[in-house]
């Protein structure tokens, strides 16, 4: 029974070990936003471009942009990392979570410019390969 039990073991360690080899073909997916060669749309939409004073009377610009869920795929995470910039500012690292809807909403606040219009440029960013992928640019204006 002991015999039995070892060699149970041993099968299961091998089996489970060869499920954590690389799946073949996995580097040639284009539909899906986390595929390094994604081919589709834009992946994001700009949902609302406004301006608002913050609590200290300072004049700010919100560009709200969201991930619909139906751009993402059936096995999808509940946090995404997002690299984006809007018009020339820095670009900045956050992340997003799921809301209620399946989406991920997100945005983006600056100081007014001259234009009333805002380009975001937002991709996919894949923390452990430090790497963006997937950039799209929106614009709209205020």
């Amino acid at each position: 029974m002991k015999n039995h039990n070892l060699i149970s073991v041993l099968f299961l360690m091998i089996l489970l070990s060869s499920c954590l080899k690389k799946i073949e073909g996995t580097d040639n997916l284009t539909t899906n936003i986390f595929d390094v060669d994604y081919t589709g749309d834009a992946w994001f939409l700009i949902d609302d471009i406004y301006t608002y004073y913050t609590t200290f009377g300072q004049l700010k610009v919100r560009v709200e942009a969201v991930i619909p869920n139906a751009n993402m795929p059936v096995l999808s995470p509940n946090l995404i990392y997002v690299n984006c910039h809007v018009n020339d500012e820095p670009e900045v690292i956050f992340y997003t979570y799921k809301n209620t809807k399946g989406d991920y909403p997100f945005y983006f606040d600056l100081m007014p410019e001259t234009t009333n219009e805002y380009c975001l440029e937002a991709g996919i960013y894949l923390q452990d390969q430090d790497t963006t992928i997937n950039r799209f640019t929106i614009c709209g204006s205020l």
